[in-house]
């Protein structure tokens, strides 16, 4: 696929590792979330993996619906890391369209608000923190309890 295919589009640089168990945890999230969000055709996701053989590579990256760096391309991903900084995976950045980063901490906003984040920019991230601030102080038994695919409790002799 030619990077040109990424033109215009919100672009996030998963780096992550099969051997690294945070990872392991964190990476089918982000397949859920990039599974709602490619839907709409203008978010694409490149790995940028830590792995340490080709072999742990191929069968992590098999997990995943999204592009990679090639394996065979450690410059690339050694460049990657020192710019964008990276101290400890699993790490998530976001660039903009225009390739501008959007934010490097969208790791944490996938795994507390998932395809929600989008575009994962500084002020939706506020945005999903005033939501759910008027939640709490809006709460009730049924908006904390109730699901929109569920509506009731269970007894531990499984009756609803």
């Amino acid at each position: 696929v030619k990077v040109n295919h990424l033109e215009g589009k919100v672009v996030g640089l998963y780096f992550s590792a099969s051997w690294c168990g945070p990872c392991q945890r964190f990476t089918p999230k982000l397949v859920n979330a990039y599974e709602e969000l490619s839907q709409r055709g203008d978010f694409e996701v490149v790995f940028v993996s830590a792995d340490e053989d080709q072999e742990e590579f191929d069968k992590y990256f098999s997990k995943m619906p999204w592009l990679a760096i090639p394996f065979s391309d450690s410059d690339i991903r050694s460049s990657l890391d020192q710019i964008f900084e990276v101290s400890g995976i699993p790490h998530l950045v976001i660039l903009d369209g225009n390739g501008q980063l959007l934010t490097d901490d969208a790791a944490m906003m996938i795994r507390d608000y998932g395809a929600e984040a989008y575009p994962f920019s500084a002020e939706r991230l506020q945005e999903l923190k005033v939501e759910e601030e008027t939640a709490r102080n809006n709460q009730s038994l049924k908006s904390i309890l109730v699901h929109s695919t569920r509506d009731f409790l269970v007894c531990n002799d499984g009756r609803k």
